[in-house]
């Protein structure tokens, strides 16, 4: 068979070898000069710190399990660091407290009153059966269980703000059950965190053209196509990005400190719009000569969308510092995603991989893979994309 994808982010990379491996006739076609639709590394300009900067920090789980056999078959298995969970949270007067999953730290998590801190282990054990209702966000369910107003702004919005990238209070109850059933509630390495060790378009879309062009695949990057019709193909996988529904976006600021600040790998900061901050010189083995190289991700803001680069890096500067302590920005680049994810708000319709036409499918992180539109996501889609199309269960090759 002569197949053809079209969109080479970590959908249509999935589903392309999916389809090499299974013998197939395989064309790729992507309209940026890279792979990995939003899964990038900026493009390096002087005077960047070394590595050049990731379009946002992104983390995977131990659940994401076919995200993880992705990066062994394009032979990035070694280039993540896989730890226990353990997410420390800086309040505002700089108290640390960590969020692990188990009983003794959830109730010693010293951000909430004591009685607050109580419910978070019955609140995540009535999520096991917990339906949601029509219409209900994940913010409504928490309260509708016993959560405080305060457990859902300081403690559950804290790590289910970036795994869905939006407030909870906004987000789609379902998505929300399904991740702390999965991520929390499931095995504990279920729970572990992925952290890259690498810049993401080296390990994501680099890997994987070499690896689908070691394969026989032909990729073709700086290709646009418009119209399927065009395509000398038996059957289609369309991986590009929808354009009828509404994103959330993710907005990044790097910053090169003249000291150190953060005394961890990252932290998430309370009261903020500095939701998360990684030291990106420990996370990719490169710390700088002097100062700290960090990288502080905001999630699901569109108000930070409107801010200038300057402004922008000004704010988040100050309020990094005003947590750390003073230090002297010798560096900043801003970099922003409008269109990180769908927006996964109650009641969002997500398509399932069939069109009507029986030689065209769909993938994408936003169609309905049972999944919120995380890079698990993508990936599943892509491998079911090409499933339907190709008819056989392949054999992933060594």
């Amino acid at each position: 068979m002569r197949a053809a994808v079209v969109g080479g982010g970590l959908a249509g990379l999935a589903a392309a070898l999916e389809l090499v491996d299974a013998g197939h006739e395989v064309m790729l076609y992507e309209a940026r000069p890279t792979l990995g639709g939003a899964v990038q590394t900026l493009p390096e300009r002087d005077g960047d710190p070394a590595p050049p900067p990731d379009n946002g920090q992104h983390i995977a789980l131990g659940c994401f399990t076919e995200y993880l056999a992705f990066l062994d078959r394009i032979g990035e298995g070694t280039s993540y660091v896989r730890r226990p969970l353990v997410l420390p949270v800086i309040a505002e007067d700089g108290r640390r407290a960590n969020v692990k999953p188990s009983l003794t730290a959830l109730v010693s998590y010293s951000h909430l009153p004591l009685r607050d801190r109580l419910r978070i282990p019955v609140v995540a054990a009535r999520c096991r059966k917990a339906r949601a209702r029509p219409g209900e966000t994940l913010g409504t369910l928490l309260r509708r269980l016993g959560a405080s107003d305060a457990a859902v702004a300081r403690f559950w919005d804290v790590f289910m703000r970036p795994a869905l990238n939006l407030p909870v209070d906004e987000v789609d109850a379902d998505a929300g059950l399904f991740t702390v059933r999965t991520a929390l509630l499931g095995p504990r390495a279920s729970s572990d965190l992925i952290l890259p060790a690498r810049p993401l378009g080296w390990m994501h879309g680099d890997a994987a053209g070499r690896a689908l062009e070691r394969a026989g695949a032909t990729v073709h990057m700086g290709t646009r196509v418009d119209d399927l019709d065009d395509l000398d193909a038996d059957a289609i996988v369309d991986a590009r990005p929808p354009e009828d529904v509404e994103h959330s976006p993710i907005v990044s600021v790097h910053l090169l400190f003249d000291r150190r600040l953060l005394g961890t790998p990252f932290a998430a900061l309370l009261g903020s719009d500095a939701h998360w901050i990684f030291d990106r010189g420990v996370l990719t083995g490169h710390e700088p000569e002097q100062g700290q190289y960090l990288t502080v991700v905001s999630s699901g803001v569109p108000e930070l969308m409107e801010i200038r680069g300057g402004d922008l890096v000004e704010r988040i500067a100050t309020q990094v510092t005003e947590r750390f302590g003073a230090a002297e920005v010798l560096w900043s680049r801003v970099s922003r995603e409008p269109r990180a994810t769908i927006a996964l708000r109650p009641g969002t319709e997500r398509p399932t991989a069939r069109t009507s036409s029986a030689n065209v499918t769909r993938a994408g992180a936003w169609t309905a893979t049972g999944w919120p539109p995380t890079m698990e996501s993508a990936v599943r889609s892509g491998r079911t994309a090409a499933r339907l199309l190709s008819g056989v269960t392949t054999k992933v090759r060594a």
